[in-house]
């Protein structure tokens, strides 16, 4: 048993090499169908709904903020904000059921056509040994999400007189509405290793879009195609304060793919009772689209992380490879346990 403990993460880090080398070598479409986040291990209930409730504590909130092309045009804004609570602690059953709600917004370009989604996940995790080492766990994601677009932020043809602009011509354009909602569903799975020494490897697959909802704003349904992510994550200790912590993204959506890979590495500068902290800094690619340099910081259970898109794509000459920022907020509660009263012994 023993040396089966040993050997499913080295088969499990051998065969995640050689999937993402693998895949490196398709070529990616810059554009993609959703948003989506640079950092992309910081918005946890976005990237698998079987995140929900892994990690070490009760309460966990996450937020980020992307502000992108603001040097080429209008900017693409983004948010999120999360939310989870376990239910339960991974008692002798080995089992922790969670819940957790995340809410997105986005918003592009002139007509400000953007998205505001409210999703709610539920996950089960569960260790597969005695010794809580190997975890498997699966999450659902249900909700709604509400498009919208400003027609009138938008020009049109009819509007130039031949010679210049004109906004008092107007258009005869018509629009058979300006919203519309739909319901979405959404399914993930993971697999996590943690070693006693502290090596951790996670490598999970969820697909967003499991019904294809219409995203079109006309009577003609357009079908949001599926995207699926495949996402590995590993923590390597290098000594009692540093790790490394490599992780890679492989999105795939309607013939569409993109592949963002790179790593980070934490420094540990106190880790005293209630003066934990810690820097970070590393940089991810990507590929065919941005090299994106981050710094984080630790303090106590609060993260901190920024990161800067520089545009690599054949739009950096009109962006001056310029892209965008990032920044992502997480906080986590941890309860007290309550350990009893135990009775003063005493004196005679």
């Amino acid at each position: 048993m023993r040396s089966l403990t040993i050997n499913i993460p080295h088969l499990t880090l051998a065969f995640c090499t050689v999937l993402f080398i693998s895949l490196a070598g398709i070529s990616p479409s810059a554009q993609a169908q959703d948003p989506h986040w640079s950092q992309f291990g910081a918005s946890p209930l976005n990237l698998n709904p079987a995140n929900t409730g892994f990690f070490d504590g009760d309460y966990r909130f996450v937020a980020n903020h992307r502000n992108q092309w603001k040097s080429v045009t209008t900017p693409f804004i983004g948010f999120s904000g999360s939310f989870e609570s376990s239910l339960n602690a991974l008692s002798s059953n080995r089992s922790r059921i969670a819940t957790g709600f995340v809410f997105n917004n986005d918003q592009a370009g002139d007509s400000k056509m953007g998205t505001n989604s409210l999703m709610g996940n539920i996950s089960l995790t569960r260790s597969i040994d005695k010794d809580s080492m190997h975890f498997i766990g699966g999450g659902l994601q249900l909700g709604v999400a509400l498009r919208s677009i400003d027609y009138g932020a938008l020009t049109f043809d009819e509007q130039y007189d031949g010679d210049i602009f004109n906004p008092s011509l107007g258009n005869t354009e018509n629009f058979d509405n300006n919203n519309h909602a739909y319901m979405d569903i959404g399914l993930g799975f993971q697999y996590v290793y943690r070693s006693k020494e502290g090596l951790t490897i996670g490598l999970g697959s969820s697909v967003q879009h499991l019904n294809r909802p219409n995203d079109g704003f006309f009577s003609t349904k357009v079908r949001l195609f599926p995207r699926m992510q495949n996402h590995l994550s590993l923590v390597v200790p290098l000594s009692a304060k540093l790790q490394l912590q490599p992780s890679a993204l492989w999105m795939t959506q309607g013939g569409n793919n993109e592949l963002t890979f790179g790593t980070s590495a934490q420094y540990m500068l106190s880790e005293l009772p209630g003066r934990t902290y810690a820097f970070a800094a590393g940089a991810w690619l990507r590929s065919g689209d941005a090299v994106i340099p981050y710094v984080g910081l630790l303090y106590n259970s609060l993260r901190l992380g920024i990161s800067y898109d520089v545009n690599t794509s054949d739009l950096d000459r009109a962006s001056n490879s310029r892209g965008g920022y990032e920044l992502s907020l997480s906080y986590i509660i941890k309860k007290v346990k309550f350990t009893g009263i135990k009775p003063p012994c005493p004196l005679y």
